[in-house]
């Protein structure tokens, strides 16, 4: 077991909610209980401590990124509360803050909110000609963006043409632990104790909507995140309301989320595009290209970067293979739906699904095996750029299909059945770790301390691999290597832990780091060097990492239940840092993807009200349920990065959602064309 992890699987380590500073108060979201209204009227509960609405407030969460495409678009924010008009159930409109926490309920139930309802745009396509749902903007289309590249001219000589259009539902992210804050001033500045895996993306949020001076804000992410899955990246409205009451009181200001609310939040639900793809061929299997469009429901505001998921979802539905053109039409799109957020493959297992379900259908119109045409189109281990401009970095990508092969074979030898699905899909997964990340390394008393701050760990173990990274560099033992992530003191800056970057180039961060001060100190007598210091950023570019995964279906035809029966899952990691933690994070990640097919969803009523109220109402699997048997095989071709390793926190979810939903259709024999795949939709035709 990886000793860090004791203190959580023992019920000692510290959450959110276990922090309780002296003379708190706490703080309750009063939310919109309709997709799409006016409010007419707000009505302050008069036992509160402080009671904000927008008149208290006035401003705006950020959206941030390419400050180009942000001006050619159509933009709308979402405000920290509600401006005249609630556009999706959930959005916070009034904030109350009480002494006892205990009736937050109660007085929450004071307060009086008036709306005048109108009608909800709920579904993506239907949005997009509908009337727009925020006033000012002439449409629904928040980013219409055309990418091309490559030899266009090729689609002309194409012999066969094979398309899928797939619409995938809204899936909850829902870690253990929800979202929460503790927010005080103290010297003037914020302190900040927050959920989460980004302390200097909550900082940056927290400083663009307060207008504070980054110095006099401090972001500490508590010393146990349960989870996050990508909805802990950044800033919400509820750290903004905690920072300005904690101001207006002179106190400690504390949220806790509940499960109800983390439902209906803004950016706690993932995916919901819906693509129409059409993959080009020669007769002998060569992939000429790709056309197609990707309509991205981002939900009733641009937040965040989540206004990019189209354009990043159609960069990566290349794959890996050697295709010579693509052109993609990138489209975000407006709904009375809480805005997008991230879960776990932010758009890696989307694309994914593009691909591995165009090139399994252009397997069976040509008679082709599907792991001879993968083979034949694979990318080389030297690596590609794609029509788009990825660029796919040497790797094991035909090491991976290889042993993928030989599981895929004997699985096929192994289930039979008129209702037992084998599938085998190829992939490779974006490792964000551009632009990089910071160390500083300080001796103190005989150790050196690590500060990594920017990275926020949510169970990826990385003080045992940061000090296994640095022990190995400066050749002393571990017990002489101290690390501190999750906070924004130690660093000048930090980018965060999210799209399996943290591991990787954070290893990489720490080994600068113990270079560099092996440059100053002679650490065999580290104790002479009290106080020596340095920091250093270490920049580099994105990499890939390649997969291929094996997944057995049953499904029963009478019933239209599936189950996993077996999967199999080979990962290029580079150099796997802990193995441990390699196949935990694999395992995890298959199991999210698996149940995105076969049961997880958020729904919505014509009204745009939710009806999901609880975890079980959203699909997520308990054991019973679960991927019954997962087998990992790592390969290890070592990335350009020091480290040498190579992020896997979200390949299980990439492969698992297209090997999961192709082992699903061979396991029926029919194609479908929305995900979830409902029980009733597969007993119903048989």
């Amino acid at each position: 077991m990886i000793q860090e992890h004791l203190p959580i699987i023992t019920g000692r380590s510290t959450y959110i909610d276990d922090i309780n500073p002296k003379n708190a108060v706490f703080l309750q979201v009063i939310r919109s209980p309709i997709a799409r209204g006016r409010v007419l009227k707000v009505s302050k509960p008069e036992r509160a401590l402080l009671t904000l609405t927008w008149e208290d407030v006035k401003a705006y969460m950020p959206v941030v990124g390419d400050a180009a495409l942000l001006k050619q678009s159509r933009i709308a924010r979402m405000p920290v509360l509600a401006d005249g008009r609630v556009n999706f159930v959930g959005q916070p409109v009034m904030a109350v803050i009480t002494e006892d926490r205990y009736s937050l309920e109660d007085l929450a139930e004071e307060a009086q909110v008036e709306y005048e309802e109108m009608r909800a745009i709920v579904d993506v396509e239907e949005a997009i000609n509908a009337e727009p749902i925020h006033e000012g903007l002439d449409s629904n289309v928040s980013v219409d963006q055309i990418l091309s590249g490559g030899d266009l001219s090729l689609k002309e000589k194409a012999d066969v043409v094979v398309s899928r259009k797939i619409k995938q539902s809204r899936v909850v992210s829902n870690p253990m632990e929800t979202k929460g804050c503790v927010c005080w001033w103290n010297n003037n500045a914020l302190n900040v104790y927050v959920s989460t895996q980004a302390p200097f993306r909550v900082k940056n949020d927290l400083r663009e909507v307060l207008g504070i001076p980054p110095e006099r804000i401090n972001v500490y992410s508590a010393p146990n995140v349960g989870g996050g899955f990508g909805n802990k990246s950044g800033g919400y409205p509820e750290y903004v309301l905690g920072a300005l009451a904690s101001l207006k009181l002179g106190r400690p200001v504390k949220w806790v989320e509940t499960r109800s609310e983390f439902l209906v939040n803004a950016q706690s639900l993932g995916r919901g595009e819906v693509s129409d793809v059409r993959l080009y061929a020669k007769k002998d299997g060569t992939i000429l290209g790709m056309e197609g469009t990707i309509i991205a429901n981002i939900g009733a505001y641009d937040y965040g970067i989540n206004y990019n998921t189209p354009m990043f979802v159609a960069r990566l539905a290349n794959g890996p293979y050697k295709l010579k053109f693509a052109k993609m039409r990138a489209m975000s799109v407006f709904t009375n739906t809480p805005p997008m957020g991230f879960y776990r493959g932010a758009g890696r297992p989307e694309a994914a699904l593009i691909h591995e379900t165009l090139v399994e259908d252009l397997a069976e119109e040509l008679g082709m095996d599907p792991v001879e045409i993968r083979r034949k189109n694979l990318v080389d281990d030297s690596g590609y750029v794609t029509p788009l401009g990825n660029k796919l970095d040497p790797a094991g990508y035909r090491e991976v299909l290889d042993k993928a092969e030989k599981y895929y074979r004997k699985a096929k030898e192994v289930y039979k059945g008129d209702n037992i699905g084998v599938s085998i899909v190829a992939f490779t997964e974006i490792v964000r770790v551009s632009p990089g990340e910071s160390a500083r390394a300080v001796v103190r008393q005989g150790k050196v301390v690590f500060y990594v701050g920017g990275l926020g760990p949510h169970g990826q173990a990385y003080s045992t691999v940061f000090r296994k990274v640095a022990s190995e560099t400066l050749g002393i033992s571990e017990d002489k290597v101290e690390v501190i992530t999750g906070t924004t003191e130690g660093v000048k800056e930090g980018i965060g832990s999210f799209g399996s970057r943290g591991g990787s180039v954070g290893s990489s961060a720490v080994i600068a780091a113990a270079l560099e001060l092996s440059k100053r100190v002679d650490v065999r007598h580290l104790e002479k060097y009290e106080g020596v210091e340095v920091e250093v950023f270490y920049k580099t570019d994105d990499i890939f990492a390649p997969g291929a995964h094996v997944a057995v279906v049953e499904v029963d035809k009478e019933t239209g239940f599936a189950k996993v029966l077996d999967y199999y899952a080979v990962e290029d990691v580079g150099r796997a840092l802990s193995l441990e933690e390699v196949e935990g994070q694999v395992i995890g990640g298959v199991l999210q993807g698996a149940s995105q097919v076969i049961m997880e969803a958020m729904r919505y009523d014509e009204r745009g009200i939710p009806l999901c109220s609880s975890i079980a109402d959203c699909g997520v699997p308990t054991a019973v349920e679960s991927v019954r048997r997962i087998e990992n095989e790592i390969v290890e071709f070592p990335s350009g990065l020091l480290s040498k390793s190579r992020g896997v926190g979200e390949s299980g979810t990439t492969g698992a959602l297209p090997a999961v939903f192709i082992a699903f259709e061979r396991a029926t024999r029919r194609k479908f064309h929305e995900l979830p795949v409902l029980p009733e939709e597969v007993a119903g035709k048989n």
